[in-house]
């Protein structure tokens, strides 16, 4: 039951974010948000996961999204030679 309940609170979070033209004029408080983020998935790692059930999920996200970055260095690094 409480499952239904996140993924309900998670597709109305992102339909919210979505509805955002873009996030670049917002970039230095996305970057807080962030970082706010990946210290809390660094404190509440060792936490069992049915304490703080959301960790591993903001742990992978973060993970996934420095993936995207690097990706993208790399890409403008080749552009540029």
């Amino acid at each position: 039951m409480m499952h239904d309940q996140d993924g309900l609170l998670r597709a109305q979070a992102l339909e919210a974010y979505e509805a955002i033209p873009s996030l670049d004029a917002h970039g230095e408080l996305t970057r807080l948000i962030l970082a706010e983020v990946a210290l809390l998935t660094r404190k509440y790692r060792c936490v069992r996961r049915h304490d703080v059930p959301h960790i591993a999920e903001l742990t992978g996200l973060l993970d996934v999204l420095w993936q995207e970055v690097q990706e993208a260095e790399a890409l403008s690094m080749q552009e540029a030679h």
